[in-house]
C-alpha cells in the first residue's frame, strides 16, 4: 500500500500491474478505494508522480462518496425501517416481546417482521437482526440467482461451474478461469433488471476472460443497454448496502 499527502489528506493507493494493459488508470471506488491499474513496464516512481499529479482529482471523488453517504444513512434495524430488495424498500415491523429468547426474521406480505427479546439493546439488535437479514438475502437471493443465470446461460449457451453468493469489497462479481462464478448478495438491493445484467456480465466471462469489443458485444446481445446498467451500479453503490 502507498499513499500521499495532499492538503493534509491522507490517500492510500495499491498498484496493480498487468502484462495485457496498455495504459494506466485510476479506479476510485467506495468507501476509499484507490487502485492504480498499470503495465508491468511502468516503475512505481513514475506512477506515485501520476497520483500526486492526480491527487486533486482523487480526493474530489473521494469527497463525493462522503457526500454521498450523507444523503443514504444507514439502516438502523428499528421499527418503521424501509428495507431494500430488488429495488423496491418494504417496512421492517419490529416486535418485542417478553417470551421471546432470540431474533428472528421473516418476509412475509410485503413487509419485514421481526421479534426480538423485551429487553434486548438497541446495538445487539442492530447486529442480530443485520445478520439474519442477510442470511434472508442469501438464502432467498441464492435461489432467485440460480434461476436468472439458468435463463441467460441457455441464451448464451454458457454454463458456469458453480455459483456463490457472498459479499464482496470491491465488485459486484468475479468469475474465476475454472469457470466459478461469485455474485455479490448487495446487488440484490437493486432492481431485477440490474441484478440480471450483473450475471450476463460474469456469465459472458466464461467466454471471454476480458472486457475486450468481443466481450462487450456478447454481453450487447443482451443488454443492448449495458453502459446505462454500468452506470447505475456506479452511481448508487452507496443506496446498494445495508
Amino acid at each position: 500500500m502507498y499513499k500521499i499527502n495532499i492538503e493534509n489528506n491522507i490517500i492510500n493507493y495499491s498498484i496493480n500491474k498487468k502484462s495485457n494493459v496498455k495504459n494506466i488508470t485510476i479506479k476510485v471506488k467506495y468507501p476509499n478505494a484507490v487502485t492504480i491499474v498499470s503495465p508491468k513496464s511502468v516503475n512505481n516512481e513514475f506512477i506515485h508522480d501520476l497520483v500526486i499529479s492526480k491527487s486533486r482529482w482523487i480526493l474530489n471523488k473521494l469527497n463525493e462518496f462522503k457526500n454521498k453517504e450523507s444523503e443514504n444513512p444507514p439502516i438502523l434495524f428499528v421499527d418503521g425501517d424501509k428495507i431494500p430488495y430488488l429495488g423496491n424498500y418494504y417496512t421492517l415491523n419490529v416486535y418485542k416481546e417478553k417470551n421471546t429468547i432470540k431474533c428472528s426474521l421473516i418476509f412475509e406480505e410485503n413487509k419485514f417482521i421481526a421479534k426480538v427479546p423485551f429487553n434486548i439493546s438497541s446495538n445487539d439488535q442492530y447486529i442480530k437482526l443485520r445478520e439474519l437479514l442477510i442470511n434472508l438475502y442469501l438464502s432467498e437471493g441464492g435461489k432467485l440467482i440460480k434461476e436468472r443465470i439458468s435463463i441467460y446461460s441457455k441464451k448464451l449457451n454458457l454454463y458456469p461451474e458453480s455459483i456463490t453468493l457472498k459479499e464482496q469489497k470491491t465488485s459486484w462479481g468475479t468469475c474465476s478461469s475454472k469457470g466459478n462464478i461469485y455474485i455479490n448478495w448487495k446487488v440484490l438491493l437493486a432492481p431485477l433488471d440490474i441484478l440480471d445484467y450483473v450475471l450476463v456480465h460474469e456469465l459472458c466471462h466464461l467466454k471471454h476472460m476480458n472486457h475486450s469489443k468481443e466481450y462487450w458485444s456478447l454481453v450487447g446481445t443482451i443488454f443492448p443497454d449495458y453502459k446505462e446498467k454500468r452506470n447505475y451500479l456506479k452511481e448508487n453503490s452507496l443506496k446498494l448496502n445495508i
